[in-house]
C-alpha cells in the first residue's frame, strides 16, 4: 500500500467516524421469522460469493413476507452489464468513489438509509467502500464476519476458515432460525 493510500485510508476513517457520530441507529434483534425486511451487502466479481447470495437472498425471500434488498460491488461499473438480473439488487463499481474510499454510486444513499429489520454482510471483504455502507446503515440489526466491520456490527460470526462463504451463510441462517426476539 502505498502514501497515499494509507493517507486515504485514515481520513476515511476520520470521516467514517465523524458521520457515526451524529447518527442515531435503533438497535432491534430479529430473526426470519420477525423480519419483514432483509438487505445484502456482497461480492459480485466472484463467481462462489455472488451464486452463494443469489442463493441466500432466495432462501429468505421462500421464508415468508421478507423483501430483500441487495447491494453488489464490482471493482469496475462497466462489468456490471455481464452479471445475471436479479430483482432488488443494485450494483456500484469500485471506481465511483473520491478519493479517500467513499462510495459515489446513485442508490448507496437510499441503501444506507433504509431502516432493514436485518442487513447481512455476506462480502467477507476489507474493502473501505463496504465497511463505509455497512457502518451507516440504518438496519436494526446487522450481521457480518469477523472483520474490521465487526466494530459497527450486532452480531459477528468468527469461522475457522474465514473465507468459507457457505459455512458462513449456514450459520448465520442457523442463528436466524434459532434465536428468538425477546
Amino acid at each position: 500500500m502505498n502514501l497515499i493510500s494509507k493517507v486515504g485510508n485514515k481520513i476515511g476513517s476520520f470521516v467514517l467516524d465523524k458521520e457515526l457520530k451524529s447518527r442515531i441507529r435503533p438497535v432491534a434483534f430479529n430473526n426470519f421469522n420477525s423480519a419483514t425486511t432483509i438487505g445484502f451487502i456482497f461480492d459480485a466479481e466472484n463467481k462462489e460469493y455472488y451464486s452463494a447470495a443469489k442463493e441466500f437472498m432466495n432462501y429468505a425471500e421462500e421464508r415468508g413476507d421478507i423483501k430483500v434488498f441487495g447491494l453488489a460491488f464490482v471493482s469496475k461499473r462497466d462489468l456490471i452489464g455481464y452479471l445475471p438480473y436479479r430483482k432488488g439488487v443494485d450494483y456500484f463499481g469500485l471506481d465511483k468513489r473520491n478519493w479517500y474510499g467513499k462510495p459515489l454510486d446513485e442508490g448507496i444513499e437510499e441503501f444506507i438509509e433504509r431502516p432493514f429489520d436485518i442487513l447481512i454482510d455476506i462480502s467477507l471483504s476489507e474493502i473501505y467502500a463496504i465497511e463505509y455502507i455497512f457502518a451507516l446503515s440504518k438496519a436494526g440489526f446487522k450481521i457480518c464476519n469477523n472483520s474490521s466491520k465487526a466494530k459497527y456490527a450486532d452480531f459477528v460470526l468468527e469461522l475457522d476458515q474465514a473465507d468459507d462463504i457457505d459455512l458462513f451463510i449456514e450459520q448465520v441462517k442457523h442463528y436466524l432460525e434459532t434465536i428468538e426476539p425477546k
